[in-house]
């Protein structure tokens, strides 16, 4: 069996071909800031045959939101379809691409099977201590509360982090760290995602990209008096405009943003702070809310990338035993991105599934 696993980011479309569950790919390519259009799954098709791959069995797309209703990996109908598109409010950036991307691959490859996997699924079973929003019922009742992103990244650093101190997941308490141009915090507490960054959209916790993370909420309407923005533009801002951008004033690029600081550049310089004190901030509280931490896991572009980031990040970690071995953070390397294999490995799961009569 063949899978071919999609998952289109805030800054790149990833891709990669796999012939199990437990395999590394036959194909593991990226395109960087892509549209998602017909050009696109055009240049995916050249490496598959480039590749010798002729049929696939299964698609994995991973979505962003599935909003109240997704939350396991679920073989696409127009059904589907529709609840992703109703979810795209809560994910403006991500699952309209998503969708596009899975209506373009069924429209491509029409004979084949396809699963979306869902980046909430993983915190789906968070205590409600930790979802819940101190707002009124009303609000909570139409489904404002936390969701979670990354959720297939953060999987699949549970995955990989048990694998490599060999000792299963149910004795491990991981904070995992998702570091590119979307970023988020993860407790992993014995298997559990028992808390994350990322709230009910994909602006609150770390500082990213563009995006502004944690904020206080009188800001939008302190913001709309003063300098007279509408609600639309005050979004927009915190989205596109804010992060690693707004703090620099000119790029939503880490590494441009480092070299910057290096440079000497004062705005760049309390870009890069800000962005790893406030990673370092979340990794003390979710240590203190499991009662401990066994491991602190990076992973995304920039997390897996970046020696440079991760020293800072963990610089003054110590009381919680953290200890950085610099020759190894150095000299290491990423492989397939753990996002990928999640997503190979929940397509599996559904396209067994179903062969089975399970769904």
């Amino acid at each position: 069996m063949r899978v071919l696993a999609i998952n289109a980011g805030s800054a790149t479309l990833k891709f990669g071909v796999f012939e199990s569950a437990r395999t590394l790919p036959l194909i593991d390519s990226a395109i960087d800031h892509p549209a998602v259009d017909a050009a696109t799954f055009e240049e995916i098709e050249r490496h598959l045959h480039r590749a010798g791959v002729t049929t696939l069995d299964g698609i994995g797309h991973r979505v962003a939101h599935g909003g109240p209703l997704l939350s396991n990996a679920v073989l696409v109908d127009e059904e589907v379809e529709r609840e992703i598109g109703r979810a795209s409010a809560l994910a403006p950036h991500h699952n309209p691409a998503a969708l596009a991307g899975i209506r373009l691959t069924r429209e491509r490859w029409p004979g084949v099977r396809h699963v979306a996997v869902f980046d909430t699924a993983f915190h789906d079973d968070m205590p409600e201590y930790a979802h819940s929003y101190a707002v009124p019922l009303s609000w909570r009742a139409a489904g404002v509360r936390r969701y979670g992103f990354h959720g297939l990244s953060h999987q699949g650093v549970l995955a990989a982090v048990s694998t490599e101190l060999k000792r299963p997941p149910s004795e491990l308490r991981i904070v995992s760290c998702h570091i590119g141009s979307g970023a988020s915090v993860c407790a992993i507490d014995r298997g559990r995602s028992v808390d994350t960054s990322m709230g009910m959209t994909a602006l609150e916790g770390l500082v990213m990209g563009t995006r502004c993370g944690d904020l206080d909420p009188g800001v939008p309407g302190f913001v709309a008096r003063a300098l007279g923005l509408t609600l639309a533009q005050i979004e927009a801002a915190l989205y596109s405009d804010s992060g690693l951008k707004g703090l620099s004033g000119e790029s939503s690029d880490l590494r441009i943003v480092e070299k910057r600081a290096g440079e000497g550049v004062a705005a760049a310089q309390l870009a890069m702070q800000v962005h790893a004190y406030r990673v370092r901030k979340y990794i003390g509280a979710y240590a203190a809310a499991m009662g401990g931490c066994d491991a602190v896991a990076f992973t995304g572009g920039a997390g897996e990338n970046s020696a440079a980031l991760r020293r800072r990040i963990v610089d003054g970690l110590e009381f919680i035993g953290l200890e950085l071995d610099e020759e190894r953070n150095r000299a290491y390397s990423p492989n397939t991105e753990v996002a990928q294999l999640a997503i190979a490995r929940e397509t599996f799961r559904a396209l067994n599934d179903q062969a089975s009569g399970l769904v």
